[in-house]
């Protein structure tokens, strides 16, 4: 698992090196704003996300026998990025006292008690308008097919049929105690997994991978997001808010229904378990270059924040 983690860590070097270079700074009259952008992206959390994109190519180059390529890695560094940025502009809007009211994160301020609500709100908005820059832009990803392609996969998944609908069905049913297992794996594959099966499907489209490698990719995702939102649910109720870097009982404080409060904590821990073999058994059929997200689907499940 150490080694593992340090592959997490190089990679979140190297994506922290892009948003560091291409994010937007400067001293004008919304120079408060990029900092805003910046405090929230850069050098926090695990950019799990972001690995997943990389390793998905890693691995499609390595069942076809193509090389992996300094251009390709770079193309796939900058999708990863640009998810990574949506994902922290996600957080730093689930954070407002308007939806979690959560203080901190990623173990510091959360971007609106570091700055305040309107630059958090707008922080999030130039975020998400900034990734879709990047992508467009010919100097990154010189296909105009895949860059096209790759916008409308993205939008769709952080969109009202992706992560923003899942996240309004988790604020709509807080506090309702009669949803069930299915409704909550509906809000839950939306509002976490929607993005994270989306970083398969984006490395999918860089690689040409054929549609039972896409398929198969994309599965895989789809049990990993789903055994790491059982895991955030369990680390929730029994996590450490120094080593997690937000804060723990949230759920609870907030009266949000969740896989632990319908499944207990016994049977969500073996579901979470489940999906991440489902994740491994589906990933390791193709056995080339399969190591690094056979890791990936066991640390979903066997982490400590």
């Amino acid at each position: 698992m150490i080694e593992f983690q340090n592959k997490l860590e190089k990679n979140s070097q190297e994506i922290d090196r892009f948003l560091d270079s291409y994010l937007p700074s400067g001293n004008g009259l919304n120079s408060k704003l990029f900092k805003a952008m910046r405090y929230s992206s850069i050098s926090g959390g695990k950019k799990i996300r972001a690995y997943l994109v990389v390793e998905s190519g890693r691995f499609l180059s390595a069942v076809n026998n193509k090389d992996f390529t300094r251009s390709k890695y770079n193309e796939l560094v900058t999708v990863a990025s640009v998810i990574e940025a949506i994902h922290s502009y996600s957080l730093i809007h689930d954070d407002l006292p308007a939806m979690d009211n959560s203080p901190i994160r990623r173990g510091k301020d959360s971007n609106h008690i570091k700055f305040d609500d309107h630059t958090a709100i707008l922080a999030g908005d130039a975020l998400l308008s900034w990734a879709f820059e990047i992508i467009a832009d010919s100097k990154f990803i010189v296909d105009p097919e895949k860059r096209s392609e790759i916008c409308f996969v993205l939008a769709k998944a952080i969109g009202s049929n992706g992560m923003v609908g899942g996240q309004q069905a988790d604020m709509d049913f807080t506090e309702q105690n009669y949803l069930n297992l299915e409704q909550i794996e509906w809000i839950q594959n939306h509002k976490t997994g929607a993005l994270i099966s989306c970083c398969s499907h984006v490395a999918s489209i860089l690689f040409n991978a054929s549609d039972d490698q896409k398929s198969h990719l994309i599965n895989y995702a789809n049990h990993i997001g789903l055994a790491f939102q059982i895991a955030d649910d369990l680390l929730d109720l029994d996590g450490n808010e120094s080593s997690m870097g937000k804060p723990v009982m949230q759920d609870t404080k907030n009266k949000t229904p969740n896989f632990v409060t319908i499944l207990g904590k016994e049977k969500a821990t073996k579901r979470a378990l489940e999906e991440s073999c489902k994740a491994i058994n589906l990933i390791q059929k193709f056995k080339l270059e399969s190591e690094n997200l056979v890791s990936l689907a066991k640390y979903t499940v066997n982490r400590n924040k």
